[in-house]
């Protein structure tokens, strides 16, 4: 039986991000995140204790690239530069590794089963199976913005079990 697990408001977003990127962090809900079948993304995996999968968040190609290039105070125009390129370098991928992990935090509630980052999924590619099916199938999901104080702006949508 799947748990439900807390889904963030744009406020707790805003403030985790900007506590850990140190800069001011605008969140505003959109609609669904739709992805282009080339657009370079990625998913990132929660699963519980046992190993279900608990939830996803997917952030475009961008936003990877700008939140990875914020924590680690790489120029703006670096991540500008891949998004133009349309790639997702590993330097600026691992960074955002690190900023989904942190990320995790707000999907941790008091009565509900712990949560941690499993893995990261860069698309176009394949993601498990039991991803798929929380990204086919979520109980909730929240769509946002975000605008990263001078490093410009993009999307991601979290879904839960």
């Amino acid at each position: 039986m799947a748990a439900r697990f807390p889904a963030p408001i744009k406020e707790d977003v805003s403030e985790l991000l900007a506590e850990l990127l140190g800069r001011t962090i605008l969140v505003d809900k959109i609609d669904v995140l739709v992805l282009q079948e080339d657009e370079p993304a990625v998913v990132a995996e929660y699963v519980t204790d046992d190993g279900s999968v608990g939830a996803v968040c997917i952030v475009d190609g961008p936003l990877a690239l700008r939140c990875g290039a914020a924590l680690s105070m790489v120029p703006s125009s670096v991540a500008d530069e891949a998004v133009e390129r349309a790639e997702l370098p590993d330097q600026l991928l691992e960074n955002w590794k690190e900023v989904a992990n942190i990320f995790a935090t707000l999907l941790n509630g008091p009565r509900t089963p712990h949560l941690r980052l499993q893995a990261i999924h860069p698309l176009p590619g394949e993601v498990p199976q039991p991803v798929e099916a929380l990204l086919r199938a979520p109980e909730f999901r929240r769509d946002f913005e975000l605008r990263i104080e001078d490093y410009g702006k993009g999307r991601f949508a979290l879904l839960v079990a």
